[in-house]
């Protein structure tokens, strides 16, 4: 295994213990809960194989339903992100970036940065408060669960890269 695979896997088992021992139970105001664990998905690099990005994305969903009793939400939304890594990615880095390169504040710069990060998390956060509320019943509440989760989770993401981007800059 190379250098960049065991990176990888050390940050994917360091996003499931965080998300399943600390951020799974945070609900801020009862609506806002952090999905840190798509970070992982977002930080694969973009010359990587689609079906080995839509297989990893899908590892990472069904770790997190394992240990959260989800029952394959988080896989199935986790799918649906790692098949529109691609295209977004497309949408929102420069054409001068060079095809080698996995997406950071560096990489793309911190306005198209947080917009992939955003625009991935809308998506995911949306997609799995739908299928977990499974009723449009009380659109309120569902608008406000998304809405803070949203949120939360592309402040954290983006501290989190500004820390990896600052932490091992030499």
């Amino acid at each position: 295994m190379n250098k960049a695979a065991i990176q990888r896997f050390l940050l994917f088992i360091l996003l499931v213990l965080l998300q399943v021992w600390l951020f799974n139970n945070i609900h801020l105001f009862g609506v806002a809960t952090p999905f840190v664990y798509l970070y992982f998905v977002l930080k694969l690099p973009v010359k990587m194989n689609r079906n080995t990005a839509l297989m990893l994305s899908a590892l990472m969903g069904l770790v997190i339903d394992l240990f959260g009793s989800t029952l394959g939400l988080n896989m199935s939304v986790m799918v649906i992100v790692g098949f529109l890594r691609f295209y977004l990615l497309k949408l929102f880095a420069p054409r001068d970036v060079y095809e080698d390169y996995v997406p950071s504040f560096e990489a793309l710069g911190n306005f198209m940065f947080v917009r992939y990060v955003g625009a991935m998390t809308l998506i995911h956060v949306t997609i799995l408060h739908i299928m977990e509320s499974f009723t449009l019943f009380d659109p309120i509440k569902l608008v406000s669960q998304i809405l803070g989760s949203f949120v939360l989770t592309v402040l954290l993401i983006c501290a989190i890269e500004s820390i990896n981007v600052k932490g091992f800059k030499k």
